[in-house]
């Protein structure tokens, strides 16, 4: 397996990681309840406080940054130029949060099951998959198929016609961090195996990338490099893709 290199370190519960067009790593600090930002130098500055519980993050093209406060059911969005709003609410534990293919904002409700779409134009909610088990993280591949990481156990994926494959057979408790490698590989944190895992989706085939992660939660796939976020240690580490 390959070599972990510490890249941060001092997080509060580190949840999700995501990188604006500049290369700049946020990282959401659950129990800071704020956002932090990684500099290319390593220098950490705080950019938000005062969300509670904040879980999953992403960036657009255009910079805004999108972040789920678990605690209080509602999405933040943060502008460019640092602005911040409460964009839509009335969510069920949002966890894990991803774009899909056509720029919808995909939310991982963990209570009630549910993945959520949600239009970021006219704030239209639409519930887009149903019957999961603490789902906490989600991910679309090139085909429209999502893949759901699940707390109790469960990596599922479900296909545009909505029919479900299980491939969580060699996980033991796959967390919020997942993400689509490429059109049939996903990489998916192990929360309950402290390990990030590889899996071919149609072969189902699981490749170790990196253990020993105390508490490992958060991961982001960035020009090829895997991004860990570990609350044991409250750190982020850097695996470089083979």
């Amino acid at each position: 397996m390959a070599n972990l290199t510490k890249l941060a370190s001092g997080f509060n519960a580190p949840t999700g990681i995501a990188f604006d067009s500049t290369g700049v790593m946020y990282v959401t600090n659950w129990s800071g309840d704020s956002i932090v930002k990684v500099k290319n130098n390593g220098e950490k500055e705080t950019v938000y406080t005062g969300i509670a519980s904040p879980a999953g993050i992403v960036i657009d093209t255009q910079d805004n940054i999108y972040v789920s406060s678990y605690s209080d059911d509602y999405i933040l969005k943060i502008t460019q130029n640092g602005q911040s709003q409460k964009i839509s609410d009335g969510y069920h534990t949002p966890t894990g949060i991803a774009f899909s293919n056509n720029g919808q904002l995909l939310i991982t409700n963990r209570s009630t099951g549910e993945i959520v779409s949600l239009d970021l134009d006219t704030k239209q909610k639409t519930i887009i998959a149903k019957g999961l088990t603490t789902p906490v993280g989600v991910t679309q591949l090139p085909d429209n198929s999502l893949v759901v990481s699940q707390y109790s156990g469960r990596l599922t994926m479900i296909q545009p016609n909505g029919d479900k494959t299980e491939l969580g057979d060699q996980f033991d408790r796959p967390g919020v961090g997942i993400a689509t490698v490429s059109s049939n590989i996903v990489a998916v944190i192990d929360n309950g195996a402290g390990m990030v895992r590889q899996i071919d989706v149609k072969t189902k085939k699981v490749t170790n990338l990196a253990s020993s992660l105390s508490g490992a939660v958060a991961l982001a796939y960035y020009k090829n490099r895997y991004y860990i976020g570990t609350w044991g240690d409250g750190s982020v580490y850097g695996v470089d893709s083979n």
